[in-house]
């Protein structure tokens, strides 16, 4: 093995599912990875979106991550150990969620006259308040993150008697809901009572637990459906495991946000990667025919060649850290499941204050890297409001969750309305979000190795799994859970091809990944043979 030319692995994709998958095979302990990396963009994709944001009236300078990064401890275990071991340094952040009703035209009130009396409020709506956006909203609750605050901050368009009402009625539902995700397990089958379907949904689990309708619409969901960047209805959706999870793992926990940026983070995982490809579109990912090879080819062009000359070249692994929809089109054997992982495209802008018209610009890129953290500024360490403006629909209620930077600028995710380009835009930005559902989650938990219910004997010998012909996923869609940067860092972790391979953080986290993957190898005709679990983590890859 010593002697062996290491082998060669392709990663395409620079999200952090790809940027970590490279970093575990490039710092193999014993060199039996040579990787490159394919990126379709001209940055790595990780952190592309964001910008550091300058004040010219005091002169600060805030890296802003797009979308928001902020990770909640307990649920994010396997991120912070990673963190720990490069060195990325972290700090607590505490906020006031804001719960608001975006208002339309009618429910606005009209201006003052010249005594400032207010002049017939329609519909007896409170006072509208023009936000970041140039929309109208009604506060209706703040929340302390923690209980950091105690009494919860007064929104001040209620009577002293309703709030307190308000608040006992939260104490309750809120300790009701918290008890039943740690007493009442989601259930794993469908109404008719077959497994491996991916269980019931969120919408179904708070139905059975009998939770008013009026705290899951009003607080509940707009605030899960904001860290899921999604609309209400899509949040009912999803798997109730995967929010029941996310929920005893997060209660209590604090939120963290890298100093400085995540970009920090890109810097780290990506040093001494040698052969990076940017600007490299990869059309095609061929598997080996049935006459026992085992390269696997790549056909990729050039975003920057104008005479569209295709390059194809043979690698003996490849990982596709991508989204489903990309991975589907760019590898045949994933096309039939695609339409069973519904995508989205998710907006999110940086605003700054329309009242500070040309105080805020964009850093050109070589300043951005002198941009600091101002956490550790003046008024830092203060608590971060994150309003949560949700227009409530019959057809299906939406949330728009405006963060409220510490420079001042405001960093809009899932607008209600499609922003444009308002004058007050310094940047903005779509990614693509893989959404959950049981459907899906089985579809996922079937092609990574990890389904339930599911007889090996009688499973398709045809049905492509998670390292057949070398081609292995990750993505923070390819693990049992929210689609969220955990998902990434476990996903890195579980490709086979460097699972012998424990560095760091990696040996002390292994427990934490839901669900053992059962490996199948191809035999020279091409089928599927199944390889027992105790047999697949300690699998060397061949030389």
């Amino acid at each position: 093995m010593a002697d062996s030319p290491p082998s060669r692995v392709a990663v395409i994709g620079t999200g952090l599912a790809g940027l970590t998958t490279a970093y575990l095979l490039q710092n193999d302990d014993q060199k039996r990875y040579q990787v490159t990396l394919f990126e379709q963009a001209q940055n790595l994709s990780f952190d592309a979106a964001s910008v550091a944001v300058k004040n010219s009236k005091t002169g600060d300078i805030e890296r802003v991550d797009l979308p928001m990064r902020a990770s909640a401890g307990g649920y994010y275990a396997n991120l912070m150990q990673m963190y720990n071991h490069l060195g990325v340094p972290l700090h607590p952040i505490r906020f006031l969620f804001v719960f608001a009703e975006a208002l339309s035209r009618s429910q606005r009130s009209p201006p003052s006259t010249a005594t400032g009396a207010k002049v017939n409020p329609p519909l007896n709506k409170p006072d509208a308040e023009v936000d970041t956006t140039g929309g109208a909203l009604r506060r209706y609750f703040i929340h302390a993150s923690n209980l950091h605050q105690t009494p919860p901050p007064w929104p001040g368009n209620r009577g002293v008697i309703p709030h307190i009402i308000e608040v006992m009625y939260l104490i309750v539902c809120h300790f009701w809901f918290s008890l039943a995700c740690f007493a009442i397990q989601p259930i794993s089958t469908s109404t008719n009572g077959s497994e491996g379907d991916g269980g019931e949904t969120f919408g179904e689990y708070l139905e059975r637990i009998w939770l008013p309708r009026r705290y899951a619409s009003q607080y509940l969901l707009p605030l899960m459906s904001s860290v899921s960047t999604c609309t209400h209805d899509e949040m009912l959706n999803f798997p109730a495991s995967d929010v029941v999870n996310y929920k005893k793992l997060s209660h209590g926990q604090h939120h963290y946000a890298v100093c400085g940026g995540v970009s920090q983070v890109q810097s780290k995982v990506g040093q001494g990667m040698d052969d990076v490809r940017l600007g490299a579109r990869v059309l095609e990912v061929t598997t080996p025919n049935t006459d026992g090879g085992t390269a696997v080819s790549i056909r990729w062009q050039s975003t920057q060649d104008t005479s569209g000359k295709v390059s194809e070249e043979s690698f003996d692994r490849v990982v596709l850290a991508v989204s489903p929809d990309v991975a589907a089109k760019i590898f045949e054997p994933l096309r039939s499941i695609a339409d069973k992982i519904p995508t989205v495209q998710v907006e999110s802008s940086v605003l700054a204050p329309v009242a500070a018209k040309g105080t805020y610009s964009v850093m050109n890129e070589h300043d951005q890297l002198a941009s600091g953290c101002m956490h550790h500024g003046k008024n830092g360490a203060e608590a971060q409001t994150i309003t949560f403006k949700t227009k409530f629909s019959s057809k299906g209620s939406r949330t728009e969750a405006l963060h409220a930077m510490p420079s001042g600028v405001v960093v809009s995710t899932c607008p209600l309305d499609s922003p444009g380009h308002p004058k007050n835009m310094l940047q903005h930005a779509q990614f693509t979000r893989t959404l959950r559902t049981p459907r899906s989650r089985a579809a996922v938990e079937k092609i990574m190795g990890r389904a339930a219910g599911v007889d090996d004997e009688v499973q398709d010998e045809d049905e492509w799994v998670n390292g057949d012909d070398n081609v292995w996923l990750a993505g923070a869609w390819c693990w049992d859970g929210m689609v969220l940067l955990e998902g990434c860092v476990v996903s890195a972790m579980q490709v086979d091809a460097m699972e012998s391979f424990v560095h760091g953080w990696m040996g002390r986290r292994l427990a934490f990944v839901s669900g053992t993957p059962r490996r199948r190898r191809r035999d020279p005709c091409g089928r599927g043979i199944t390889v027992p679990p105790e047999e697949a983590i300690g699998m060397a890859p061949s030389s």
